[in-house]
């Protein structure tokens, strides 16, 4: 029944071009070395064209724009997760400053 339900879609004639269509879109989705692997999300219909004019406009994939964003996620998630590692060492190494007792106070 799914099989028929695609039939007429996307130029697709009959089960034969469903199923070749199928085996296709799998291949292209499959990582063609072991250590790679496959990432894959739905978007919308307002970024499939944002990501349509990007490709017009400087060749840029789906694809790539969808690894250089991650990627640029990942450095900024570890940016501020460093800044906050930062900010609160430095907050314990002020209240230490603060609680433990200085040199002039001892006897």
């Amino acid at each position: 029944m799914l099989l028929d339900q695609r039939v007429g879609f996307d130029g697709l004639r009959n089960r034969s071009d469903v199923i070749r269509a199928a085996i296709h879109s799998y291949l292209e989705s499959t990582p063609s070395h072991a250590l790679v692997s496959t990432v894959k999300f739905h978007i919308g219909t307002q970024t499939q064209k944002l990501l349509g004019d990007l490709y017009e406009l400087q060749g840029i994939s789906p694809s790539e724009a969808a690894r250089a964003g991650l990627e640029l996620y990942m450095r900024q998630s570890l940016a501020d997760a460093q800044t906050l590692s930062m900010q609160l060492d430095a907050r314990v190494a002020e209240m230490r400053d603060k609680t433990q007792p200085h040199e002039d106070h001892t006897a």
